[in-house]
């Protein structure tokens, strides 16, 4: 939720709840009119497009309340995220009956706990991220966090990657360290929270796949149970940061602008993992691998030009370029691996 990017918090629950529908014939396996693929192709672009959309905003609207409005209480901001999150999922699970997801339960509670606690460290260290640092910044050092998760699947499930998926890791990491090193914006904090937030994400990841916590709660039960564990996690962070002071005493607190801006960043994780559930169901994951990269490159373009912009050092701007195109042979060599394991599942006859 604090940037999602969150996008892979998401993408961990949404996953769980497309898994139930593996034994169905495959929709590629039976032939379709050029109307019916016409129709799939608008449905894809559009899921797509609305998921470009709600995590870019997300992010925009996060780094909006503290670059223009000083609001700078990360941690109570998460705590209050959490909290509209609970409520909102109750609201349409027991008033409206759009979704549903299962009641909480201790025995539950106490199995996901571990994934729930670096899940909320992934998104605190998030939320200080965006804060400290341009877009731009912010999106580059969350790009890199498929680093983290390749060497702790290896680690932890023995999970051998692909030598050309390392070697464009490498350069998206190589060209971070470059822009980190020029960045005249960012503080160093906000570059190691940044970092923190793609270790923590990494773990969060290794850690679901391992242990199959999150089996059988769907997108919706996923993002519940992690907001309610939050919940004291969050509250001893904001005491103990003397945080509850600083919101009492902000200024803005009632003026309709930053409301809004608030109730924005506030809903975007609910709609975020709803659009990742979409992306999910109605695309293939080469779609969603690739909205990812579109992603990213929107959002280094955008915030070049927003919130303060980015740094547009000679060795900064090379640096960003860099870690683009590492993230474009990413994307690729992703996509030739799923390619390779569709052929092997699927051989020509």
């Amino acid at each position: 939720m604090g940037g999602a990017d969150a996008t892979m918090n998401g993408k961990a629950g949404a996953g769980m709840v497309a898994s139930n529908n593996n034994n169905l014939p495959s929709p590629d396996d039976a032939p379709i009119s050029e109307l019916e693929l016409r129709r799939e192709v608008i449905v894809s672009l559009s899921v797509c497009a609305f998921y470009i959309l709600v995590s870019s905003v997300m992010v925009f609207s996060n780094k909006a309340l503290a670059f223009t409005y000083g609001f700078t209480m990360t941690n109570a901001l998460l705590l209050m995220q959490m909290m509209f999150t609970i409520g909102l999922l109750h609201f349409l699970r027991d008033v409206v009956h759009l979704i549903d997801f299962p009641r909480f339960e201790l025995s539950v509670a106490r199995s996901v706990s571990p994934v729930s606690f670096f899940y909320c460290l992934n998104a605190a260290a998030a939320l200080l991220a965006v804060r400290e640092l341009s877009v731009p910044s912010y999106t580059m050092v969350k790009r890199s966090a498929s680093l983290f998760s390749l060497v702790l699947e290896f680690i932890i499930l023995n999970k051998r990657p692909r030598v050309r998926v390392v070697l464009s890791l490498i350069v998206m990491v190589i060209g971070t360290v470059i822009a980190a090193i020029s960045d005249s914006l960012g503080t160093r904090l906000g570059w190691a929270a940044g970092v923190a937030s793609c270790l923590f994400q990494g773990i969060y990841l290794a850690y679901v796949k391992k242990s199959g916590a999150e089996t059988g709660l769907g997108a919706f039960g996923v993002l519940y149970y992690h907001s309610v564990i939050s919940l004291p996690i969050l509250v001893a962070f904001v005491i103990v940061m003397g945080e509850v002071s600083q919101v009492l005493a902000y200024p803005q607190l009632f003026h309709v602008p930053f409301l809004v801006v608030l109730f924005f960043s506030l809903s975007m994780g609910v709609v975020l993992n709803y659009a990742l559930f979409l992306a999910t169901e109605k695309t293939s994951p080469t779609s969603t691998l690739v909205s990812g990269q579109v992603k990213s490159i929107l959002q280094t373009a955008v915030g070049m030009f927003t919130f303060g912009g980015g740094d547009t050092s000679p060795r900064y701007l090379f640096g960003t370029l860099l870690n683009i195109s590492g993230g474009i042979g990413y994307g690729v060599s992703k996509y030739l691996d799923m390619r390779e394991r569709q052929q092997m599942a699927h051989p020509q006859t």
